[in-house]
């Protein structure tokens, strides 16, 4: 905190209201094995539909019934036809990304169960083979062994990717986008009914053309965003300039009075210009006048 607080003070103090497990990794729990601290499914759920936010509310969701649809076969024919294996391209190179340092770690064997890794950095650390955790918290809280972990589990001679959670299989994948949303005829083919149908809100609409973009919270910095409301670049924070003269802030050189110069004069006002523009003033001056 000490370290956070020298780069920015009001950052230090947005985090001390907050309780530690929210935003770090040392107090969070292992329960979920997901190091990830921000969910973003929601973000890029947001950004899919935005094409699907201004149509009527039938049209809305025949729209995204299409689009989950499609999606769930695409996962499904990704699951079942590119990929190979126990476990997902991208678990496994999380995977090979671990033991690319196994070079630097020594496992001491305490039983068949729990081990101790030396390193050449002098630090140390306890693995639990059985409850699959290590004293460095990240396969507790990732679910993917680490590289204590790994050093471990070569040396007993066992597979690492035996010991990755099972939520991160790819039959676990298969089977979250097992289910499939049916096809439905076209709305001219419904069943014709006696109740009113639903009528549209009787509010009035406001001035301007309907927003896309999803309203920041107010944590968030604003910032320019394109057409689909997708955030293109920040706004630059304004911050305290200083004058080239007196050093002094709030104004700058040109306005500067402080060091004995003249509000509104410009700052190379005494200062000898260059031989080269001198040169180029006479030339311009002699070829228009």
């Amino acid at each position: 905190m000490q370290e956070m607080r020298d780069m920015s003070a009001a950052a230090a103090d947005w985090f001390a209201n907050k309780h530690p497990s929210e935003w770090s990794k040392s107090h969070s729990s292992e329960r979920p094995t997901c190091d990830m601290l921000l969910n973003n499914v929601c973000e890029s759920f947001n950004s899919c539909i935005l094409e699907a936010r201004d149509k009527p509310i039938i049209s809305m969701l025949e729209w995204l019934r299409q689009w989950m649809m499609t999606k769930f076969q695409e996962c499904r024919d990704r699951a079942h036809e590119k990929w190979k294996g126990k476990r997902p391209p991208k678990i496994r190179h999380i995977l090979a990304t671990n033991m690319e340092t196994l070079g630097s770690c020594i496992p001491i064997k305490s039983n068949n169960r729990f081990y101790q890794i030396d390193c050449f950095d002098g630090s140390q650390y306890a693995v639990d083979l059985e409850l699959r955790t290590c004293s460095c918290r990240s396969w507790g809280l990732s679910g993917i062994p680490c590289t204590y972990a790994c050093s471990a589990i070569l040396h007993k001679k066992l597979e690492p990717g035996d010991f990755v959670c099972e939520c991160y299989s790819l039959e676990t994948y298969k089977k979250v986008y097992a289910p499939h949303i049916m096809p439905i005829s076209d709305a001219n083919e419904w069943a014709h009914t006696l109740f009113i149908p639903p009528m549209p809100p009787s509010f009035g609409r406001k001035a301007g053309r309907p927003t896309n973009a999803r309203k920041p919270g107010h944590d968030e910095q604003e910032g320019k965003r394109n057409r689909k409301g997708r955030l293109v670049s920040l706004k630059r924070k304004q911050t305290d300039f200083k004058c080239r003269k007196c050093r002094g802030s709030g104004h700058s050189s040109r306005t500067c009075t402080e060091a004995g110069g003249v509000s509104g004069q410009p700052e190379n006002a005494d200062q000898p210009q260059c031989p080269r523009r001198q040169k180029l003033k006479v030339i311009f001056s002699n070829f228009f006048f």
